[in-house]
């Protein structure tokens, strides 16, 4: 039927076949939603080994260089047929149905009877998409055939013959790309990145080689030089392949800013940084140099400097992710007036408002302005942060004692899985302990539990609970389920150490659980506060002393003030001890142990 059908359109077709082809071709791209598909998803489907490279980059050739357009596109020599009409539809019709084997066949066959290269470069597209290196092979020597100069075929193909190890023929290959490019140092570059598929050193470094023969004092190839060394793991060889790239050309960015990896990499922050500096100076408006020093300098805890260079890119007309970067960056060395500027800058930016407005929330909450932190959260609408804005506006009614809106909030709140499921309940039991119903909080947690069975931040949270209402015995019971998992659990230890040297008298004990934790979290500020204060429940108040000083020097937080001016108090350090007391209280003028510390002392 279909054959006396096409035979009836043919017979009737006047028009000269020169004439006809290219409306056959666009009538099949047309027809077929799912060639527009293949064709668009090229460089994503192209995944199968070798091939993915080629596509990525052919895609690059096309968008660098109008000379590599196809001028050489063959207008079939053969009269269309019905028979040659009905494959051609055939083909398409398989491809709408993912019938990539008779896709490629009846495109192949057509191409090879029609000597039309763009049928072949369909054919290949076809096998691309459906992954089957074989056919690409078969379709893609026939395309090269056909257009033997076309940049994007000798890709395909170079890419195909590495593929099946034929690197002599695929050297060749490379070679014309390079031939074929604008200049050498971009067909170079092309030709390298086809050899980045091949997993076994001694070939890709025996190829690199012949490929880079006689080109050797290129910069160039310094580079692509020092990125074989660099992932083969020889890091000395890839520093002297890009000393050896920059001596030829002291302004090749991509030569320093590998090198700048590769310090980091050999942990030499310094040098990277003095690297950094240098690029500053003869670029001083480049955004991305500028912002990788401020990272650098904020892991190195240069905080004046890493200020000054934040303070530089946000004078400049930085786009909304550089804002953002400066941001965090900012909040990161406690410059956090300086952070919220930057975030109210990027707020103005409707695709960034909502994530903006979560920081400058958490960042207020952190301030304890919580009024401030509320408004803000409000203002979270959309995007990745719309969850964890709606459980910090909960903390924050409760943080200002609004208890029915943070309980109303999470009493209709709907969870998208269950690890939000847990964080509602762990959220609702914190609002129940910060309104001192902690028997009810504790009911909550255990609630969580049956869900979560030896989820360990449950049973912490819990056992800290059980504290609260004097039961010390739970509170063991799950710091000591947590500890028979992980006996490295430093905030188990530590709790369970400063419990029992503040709840009890079971004081070696304690000493024991403390100085296990702090031998695995040396300079933990928690831990620090918990040996100080379990030396001084032992009389050792000269070297309670001391832990308690760097743990307040590190945080005064009330807690701390509180021990550490206890124990200046027992040493005779009276005036010292009332200096930390009255400054911890005029920002924490409630705070229950603090409170109950000085009304011991200051009578």
């Amino acid at each position: 039927m279909f054959n006396k059908l096409f035979k009836i359109i043919t017979r009737k077709l006047t028009v000269p076949h020169t004439l006809f082809w290219p409306f056959v071709l666009s009538f099949i791209v047309l027809a077929s939603g799912c060639a527009s598909v293949a064709d668009k998803t090229e460089s994503t489907a192209v995944s199968s080994n070798a091939n993915k490279q080629a596509a990525e980059t052919s895609a690059s050739a096309k968008e660098t260089s109008v000379s590599h357009k196809s001028t050489d596109d063959n207008i079939p020599g053969t009269e269309l047929d019905s028979k040659l009409l009905y494959d051609l539809l055939l083909a398409e019709m398989a491809l709408q149905r993912n019938d990539y084997d008779l896709a490629f066949k009846k495109y192949y066959e057509a191409a090879k009877k029609t000597r039309d290269s763009r049928l072949a470069k369909k054919a290949t597209r076809v096998t691309l998409f459906s992954k089957n290196d074989e056919q690409t092979f078969k379709a893609v020597k026939l395309w090269s055939e056909l257009q033997p100069n076309n940049i994007d075929v000798l890709q395909i193909y170079a890419s195909s013959l590495i593929n099946r190890k034929q690197d002599q023929e695929a050297l060749r290959y490379l070679k014309k790309i390079i031939a074929r490019s604008r200049n050498f140092d971009e067909g170079f570059q092309r030709a390298v990145g086809l050899l980045d598929t091949i997993k076994e050193p001694a070939r890709l470094t025996s190829l690199f080689a012949e490929l880079a023969k006689g080109h050797e004092d290129r910069a160039i190839v310094k580079l692509n030089q020092a990125k074989l060394s660099f992932k083969l793991g020889d890091n000395a060889g890839a520093e002297r392949h890009l000393n050896e790239a920059l001596a030829i050309n002291p302004d090749y960015l991509e030569a320093s800013m590998l090198k700048i990896q590769l310090l980091k990499k050999q942990y030499r922050p310094q040098e990277a940084i003095a690297l950094l500096e240098k690029l500053l100076k003869k670029q001083p408006d480049n955004i991305n140099l500028r912002l990788e020093l401020v990272r650098m300098l904020v892991a190195q805890k240069q905080v004046k400097k890493a200020d000054r260079q934040i303070k530089r890119l946000a004078s400049m007309d930085i786009n909304p992710e550089v804002i953002f970067a400066i941001s965090l960056l900012a909040i990161e060395i406690n410059q956090l007036d300086d952070a919220k500027k930057y975030l109210e800058r990027l707020y103005k930016y409707r695709l960034y408002a909502s994530e903006a407005a979560y920081f400058i929330a958490q960042l207020e909450a952190s301030r304890e302005n919580y009024a401030e932190a509320e408004t803000w959260f409000k203002r979270v609408k959309q995007g990745r942060y719309t969850f964890e804005a709606y459980l910090g506006l909960a903390i924050v009614y409760s943080q200002q004692e609004k208890f029915d809106q943070a309980f109303k909030l999470l009493d209709h709140s709907q969870a998208g899985n269950s690890k939000q499921s847990l964080e509602i309940l762990q959220i609702k039991a914190e609002v129940y302990a910060q309104a001192k119903n902690y028997k009810k909080a504790y009911e909550i947690y255990t609630q969580a539990l049956k869900i979560a069975p030896n989820n360990h931040d449950l049973l912490y949270g819990r056992a800290m609970l059980a504290e609260k209402f004097d039961r010390i015995d739970l509170l063991e019971k799950d710091l000591h389920a947590i500890l028979a998992e992980n006996p490295k659990d430093n905030q188990a230890l530590n709790a369970l150490g400063y419990t029992l040297a503040d709840r009890t008298d079971r004081y070696q004990e304690a000493l024991q659980y403390i100085e296990r934790a702090l031998k695995l979290a040396p300079e933990d500020i928690a831990t620090l506060d918990s040996m100080g204060w379990v030396l001084h429940k032992l009389g050792r108040n000269e070297e309670a002393l001391s832990y308690l000083k760097k743990a307040y020097d590190k945080d005064n937080d009330p807690e701390i003030a509180a021990h550490y001016g206890e124990v200046l108090w027992v040493l005779g350090k009276t005036e010292q001890a009332r200096a930390i007391w009255h400054k911890a209280l005029k920002k924490h003028p409630q705070h229950e142990v603090l409170v109950g510390t000085t009304r011991r002392y200051l009578k």
